[in-house]
């Protein structure tokens, strides 16, 4: 929506939806710069951005997908009510994070674990303003109901183009490894995954990548039940969760690189790692930032990434 209305202005929908995607993500490192600042202080604050901004599926913050908006409200909500103590702004930025992805609405385990542990300060009406978070989704599926007539639309589309359906994990793990064993085979042979025209190795190869990326999560994950207040925590798990139990049939673990992005907490995890020593930062940017070349290099030369 926000494309169209800057495209109406001039300018077309492609240049409108690579503005708007850079706005979003300088808002975004802003909002991971305080959050971590009041977490953790200044050093890791600096660490936890550089880490979200190199991170190796970074390019598709500066392309006209919602990752870059989304974390913009998402973390946009929980700055306001860690740092500004602000429940009603937090309560309208997460309706707007609901909006633009549906798994928005799990800002409310975040926000409600705040409230609950300062229920005193915020009192009943601050109850009241995160219970705004639902309307974001509950307007979006209006406002589809309005256009196509089907409010759930949305979620009809991933089960008529991917195949997602409600799948036990334990399957979609079994699956998610076979296809890590079966594509490690294109990850050794480059030529045919930067060269051959053919869709197959990126495919392939992104299997093996998609496992590598669940394990990163997965450690991430583990370590922030330590290190960040619980309901950051949780709100981890529930969004890895959401991902495992609808898999792709072709690809379990579809997307699951550039999801990464949305689970914003992680990068705080990776902040607070990676501050404690600077030769682990430098070659961590080392790292990442090599890899996001390799997969921005497919990625513009129309090849599958995430």
């Amino acid at each position: 929506m926000m494309v169209r209305v800057g495209a109406s202005l001039g300018g077309g929908p492609a240049l409108w939806g690579v503005l708007i995607s850079l706005v979003a993500t300088a808002f975004a490192l802003y909002f991971l710069y305080r959050i971590a600042e009041k977490l953790k202080g200044k050093a890791v604050a600096r660490v936890t951005t550089f880490a979200f901004a190199f991170f190796p599926t970074a390019f598709f913050l500066n392309a006209p997908f919602t990752e870059a908006l989304f974390v913009a409200f998402a973390a946009g909500s929980m700055w306001s009510a860690h740092v500004r103590r602000d429940l009603l702004l937090a309560g309208i930025l997460g309706a707007l994070a609901a909006a633009t992805r549906n798994s928005g609405i799990l800002l409310l385990i975040p926000l409600g674990y705040e409230w609950l542990r300062n229920r005193q300060e915020f009192g009943w009406r601050g109850a009241a303003e995160i219970c705004i978070v639902p309307s974001g989704l509950v307007a979006y599926a209006a406002f589809l109901w309005y256009r196509f007539g089907d409010p759930l639309i949305f979620a009809d589309a991933q089960t008529v183009y991917w195949g997602r359906e409600l799948t036990n994990p334990i399957t979609t793990m079994q699956d998610a490894w076979t296809g890590a064993r079966n594509g490690f085979s294109y990850i050794l042979d480059p030529a045919a995954l930067f060269l051959d025209p053919a869709a197959s190795p990126a495919l392939g190869a992104s299997g093996f990548v998609n496992i590598v990326f669940l394990a990163l999560f997965l450690v991430l994950m583990a370590v922030g039940f330590f290190v960040l207040p619980p309901g950051l925590s949780l709100y981890s798990f529930f969004a890895m969760l959401l991902h495992i139990l609808t898999p792709s049939p072709l690809i379990p673990l579809l997307g699951l690189p550039r999801f990464m992005l949305e689970v914003f907490p992680l990068f705080l995890v990776l902040g607070i790692l990676l501050a404690r020593s600077r030769p682990a930062f430098v070659a961590w940017l080392l790292v990442s930032g090599g890899l996001g070349m390799a997969l921005t290099t497919m990625f513009v030369t129309w090849r599958w990434v995430a």
